[in-house]
């Protein structure tokens, strides 16, 4: 008896029809809209059909068949009703995926707002000069390396290393052959013309932040990769010139744009937030949390109330 409820409970029909009746008995719950001629309207004004096609168009380069631009307006016809109803039963109701959207939204449109706000005159050859140095080309180093294998070596790597690096410095700037030597490495022994973003991803921020510092011209080692231990030469180190305000300025815009947006949103939050009470209620056994991430030593035994700015 009890096996065969257990089967029956887990059908999908069955599950499906009391899903259905818990939605139901939650509209009944909540009640139903208002029927008034507004509220049970949904208008898809002018603007809205044009920005369907506006948007259309900038995906696909092209404007949509009357078939598109029906399949569009049905589907947000469909999206509002369903909007409307799920508000009207309360589904939205301390949801923190619809409050975490809705949050989201009201910043999207502060950035907005902040797009529209033009540097003075000055103002970004200023913030170019301050951050000069994000629009600096990057380095580029030449070098080769001869490998030496822990896993061949074991406890002789160190040594091994230091024998054939004096080897190497008497040889001077390597040819093919003197690459040879050391131990075979899986990827290549010369690397002309690399950024230091290049060499990271091959051999790792460790290496790469010792190499990008070695003296061009002679031997350097033992440095040490995820690989092992190498040996490196580097040939040439060329740094890039300072950048030039004209030949970069339009990034610059663009991030002093996003600079402005970030701050835009900070202080048109921290102005909303002055509006309110702040209530943040202790969890026994746990230190007190303060608005803005603050924590106190002692727990206190009542809520904490942040007054609004006068």
């Amino acid at each position: 008896m009890i096996d065969g409820l257990r089967r029956l409970a887990r059908e999908p029909l069955l599950q499906f029809l009391v899903i259905g009746a818990c939605i139901y008995g939650a509209y009944a719950w909540f009640g139903a809209p208002k029927e008034t001629t507004g509220e049970m309207t949904v208008v898809v004004d002018a603007d809205r059909v044009q920005g369907f096609i506006d948007g259309w168009q900038g995906r696909f380069n092209r404007p949509p068949t009357e078939q598109e631009l029906t399949g569009m307006i049905d589907q947000f016809i469909r999206e509002d009703i369903l909007y409307r109803e799920a508000e009207a039963m309360g589904l939205g109701e301390d949801d923190p995926i619809t409050r975490r959207r809705l949050a989201q939204k009201l910043e999207f449109l502060t950035k907005d707002v902040a797009r529209l706000k033009k540097p003075a005159d000055g103002e970004l050859q200023a913030y170019f000069q301050a951050n000069q140095a994000n629009y600096r080309e990057p380095d580029l180093i030449t070098f080769s390396h001869v490998f030496i294998d822990p896993d061949r070596r074991d406890d002789a790597t160190l040594d091994d290393a230091k024998a054939l690096l004096a080897e190497l410095e008497l040889l001077g700037e390597p040819d093919a052959e003197t690459l040879q030597r050391g131990d075979r490495f899986m990827l290549q022994s010369y690397y002309p013309q690399k950024t230091a973003l290049d060499v990271r991803k091959q051999f790792g921020t460790g290496f790469t932040d010792v190499v990008m510092e070695l003296a061009p011209g002679q031997w350097h080692g033992p440095v040490l990769s995820g690989y092992g231990v190498h040996l490196v030469y580097v040939h040439s180190l060329q740094q890039a010139p300072p950048p030039d305000f004209a030949d970069v300025q339009q990034a610059v815009f663009e991030d002093w744009q996003a600079e402005q947006q970030t701050q835009f949103n900070e202080e048109f939050f921290q102005s909303l937030k002055s509006r309110y009470q702040i209530v943040v209620e202790p969890v026994p056994g746990q230190p007190d949390a303060k608005a803005g991430g603050e924590k106190d030593e002692v727990a206190d035994v009542e809520p904490l109330v942040t007054e609004p700015a006068s």
